[in-house]
């Protein structure tokens, strides 16, 4: 049963799930939701730039990070959208996207081995993305890094959203370091795994270098299915 039930997490972990024409309506809806508020939030200038994270590992966070950055693309023809892969030490987003795992990215860039970010446009999304890029012994000194700031100012100048997938704030301090280069923070949080003790932690962790929470993003959650003909809504989310 132990080996089993690690099956099954080692197999959410590797395989985010990017949404599609084939996902249940009740997810899609979810994303356009989640799409919407972000849209409207409160943020001054051209340009929202917005950390997702979770408390620990296994919460969905690529997820919700590949497919708000793929709505936002998908709805807002007229605007730029860029989404980094700022885990280096867990990096999902390539692989959910169906792009080359090992090509450079983000900690060539930071390492300065690259002089340019190596950003690829994912033309069927309409989409610019930035990879983690290839292990490096220290990406915490990498994130707060002034290469890493002068990045993200510059990603002002050319995009309307920048989407960072982080990695979770319990386990390093990778996201609450990005708190002077991003204008918040998304959590996202799995149903009947999250641990309201952790969450409590990342929250206060966030806040307490000044982190703005915009909101938290609920999955996997099990809804039963009605019989009635509004059944249709009640896909698992």
């Amino acid at each position: 049963m132990v080996k089993h039930l690690k099956n099954k997490m080692d197999q959410y972990i590797d395989d985010p799930r990017v949404v599609d024409e084939r996902t249940p309506f009740a997810i899609r809806e979810a994303y356009k939701s989640l799409y919407t508020n972000v849209r409207y939030l409160n943020i001054e200038g051209k340009c929202k730039k917005i950390a997702v994270t979770s408390a620990v590992s296994c919460e969905g966070k690529t997820t919700v990070s590949v497919n708000l950055a793929l709505t936002l693309a998908q709805n807002l023809e007229d605007k730029r959208i860029l989404l980094i892969d700022a885990d280096m030490r867990c990096p999902k987003v390539a692989s959910a996207l169906g792009l080359n795992t090992k090509a450079r990215g983000l900690s060539e860039y930071l390492a300065g081995i690259d002089g340019d970010p190596n950003f690829e446009y994912v033309a069927e999304h309409k989409l610019m993305v930035l990879t983690a890029g290839g292990p490096n012994a220290n990406p915490t000194k990498l994130i707060s890094s002034e290469r890493m700031r002068k990045l993200l100012d510059a990603c002002e100048e050319e995009f309307d959203y920048v989407i960072i997938d982080t990695p979770p704030v319990t386990v390093v301090t990778d996201a609450a370091l990005m708190v002077s280069n991003v204008n918040g923070y998304i959590i996202a949080i799995r149903s009947e795994y999250s641990n309201m003790n952790k969450l409590n932690e990342c929250v206060a962790s966030l806040e307490q270098v000044g982190g703005e929470i915009f909101g938290f993003v609920l999955s996997d959650v099990k809804v039963k299915k009605d019989t009635g003909k509004y059944s249709r809504y009640g896909d698992n989310v």
